[in-house]
């Protein structure tokens, strides 16, 4: 049999309804803030994936930069090489 010691001690143990309010409450708190930060992530992914993307053109165009003028060269030596010119260094 369950004795009023019994029950006491079981309150102190057991949360009531209203400690489990309140942390109903504590947890739609903390919800609400990680939704806040799920969404600041998302635009710091978007932001850092604009910038990636910018790199990458970038890398691409330096590239295609480096290639032109290589050819460039190139075609100033053969062409110094043809009408006997010296390049200076």
């Amino acid at each position: 049999m369950i004795t009023d010691a019994d029950i006491t001690k079981l309150k102190e143990v057991f949360a009531t309804k209203e400690e489990l309010g309140e942390v109903r409450l504590e947890l739609g708190e903390v919800h609400d803030t990680i939704d806040t930060m799920a969404s600041a992530i998302g635009r710091i992914e978007n932001a850092l994936d604009g910038i990636t993307g910018a790199i990458h053109d970038q890398q691409v165009e330096n590239g295609a930069g480096a290639v032109h003028l290589a050819r460039h060269d190139r075609q100033i030596e053969a062409l110094a090489f043809a009408t006997s010119v010296t390049l200076p260094d």
